[in-house]
């Protein structure tokens, strides 16, 4: 077997770097960085929100939007996982009264490429950069087990499934019961598209992966679905009530309004979306219970899906991705954009 190619990275660190204390975890990241299948520009580590060293590989150009600071290198290419390390500690207070844990893994994405940020522990924090958006789902999976390794092999902690379990078997949406649907603002009500927009939840939420999903329009809620009504997702609610959380949710969507503001400007440092398309195209907010997920039908409709089940949130996302797909392409022959 052919030894995977590997790209010649540098690292820069900041003058409290040590090997006793960032060595191991330096290694780990060139490694991550050095394989030519990451498509990965530069990674970023921090302790207690303070840059400890970038790994970058040797053949990058310059950023691709950003205006370079007076600091010099270092700050440069830090900057783009230091605004989205902010981004998502504002994220994490934010998800925290859902009561599915922290927030451990923070993806955004675009047509230009895709920023990745994610909880290695309690202080520690990881950010990496891709200028290719055909690579911002391999840097995806090998920064999940970067992280994995780096809590189980460094810090000896068990690992927690960021990204989800890659063998954990999809839902059956035949066996599953039948979802609560509802109608906001921006529906045409009775007409024919709202049956298709029903039948469209309906064949795509289920008790396994994706548990809801709400679809908007100029951040205005179009439809929304859920099965958290099923007994088997009973014990899911036990630190609070499905009417709680059908609200909380829906008052999420609402607020990621000016957090998104803050997210577009950190990823556009580096990947800038096509000329007319969405500002971003995929965000995931990966908590310990399960995710978040927001996808873009165009620049002005969005879907917002969830799931509890934190081994399916691979599957859940590839579940909304087709539902995302489908509403797209019923929803364009109506939508006034």
């Amino acid at each position: 077997m052919v030894a995977p190619a590997q790209q010649s990275t540098e690292i820069l660190k900041e003058s409290h770097w040590i090997p006793e204390r960032h060595g191991r975890i330096t290694e780990l990241c060139q490694e991550v960085v050095a394989s030519e299948d990451s498509g990965i520009r530069s990674l970023s580590h921090y302790s207690n929100g303070i840059l400890d060293f970038v790994v970058c590989r040797t053949d990058r150009g310059p950023l691709g939007s950003t205006v370079a600071d007076a600091g010099g290198e270092l700050p440069d290419e830090s900057l783009p996982g230091s605004r989205l390390l902010l981004c998502a500690q504002d994220l994490g207070g934010i998800l925290r009264p859902l009561g599915t844990g922290d927030l451990m893994r923070t993806v955004v994405a675009n047509a230009g490429g895709g920023l990745w940020g994610g909880r290695v522990k309690a202080g520690e924090f990881l950010a990496a950069l891709t200028e290719k958006a055909a690579s911002v789902e391999t840097m995806d999976s090998m920064m999940n087990t970067l992280v994995s390794r780096i809590r189980t092999e460094v810090h000896g902690l068990p690992g927690e499934l960021p990204g989800g379990a890659p063998d954990a078997t999809p839902g059956r949406i035949a066996e599953q019961a039948l979802p609560r649907i509802d109608f906001g603002t921006a529906a045409q009500q009775g007409s024919v598209d709202e049956e298709r927009l029903r039948h469209l939840l309906q064949s795509h939420l289920n008790t396994t992966d994706l548990q809801y999903a709400g679809y908007y329009r100029d951040w205005t809620l179009v439809c929304v679905g859920d099965v958290f009504d099923a007994p088997e997702l009973g014990p899911r609610f036990l630190n609070i009530s499905v009417r709680s959380r059908r609200s909380a949710y829906r008052d999420l969507s609402q607020r990621l309004s000016g957090h998104l503001s803050r997210l577009t400007d950190a990823l556009h440092l580096g990947a800038l979306p096509e000329p007319g398309g969405a500002p971003v195209d995929r965000l995931v907010l990966d908590v310990q219970e399960g995710a978040v997920y927001v996808a873009w039908t165009s620049p002005s409709e969005f879907v917002v899906g969830v799931t509890l089940e934190q081994p399916q949130v691979g599957n859940a996302e590839i579940r909304l991705n087709h539902l995302t797909r489908a509403l797209g392409e019923i929803t364009a022959r109506t939508s006034p954009h």
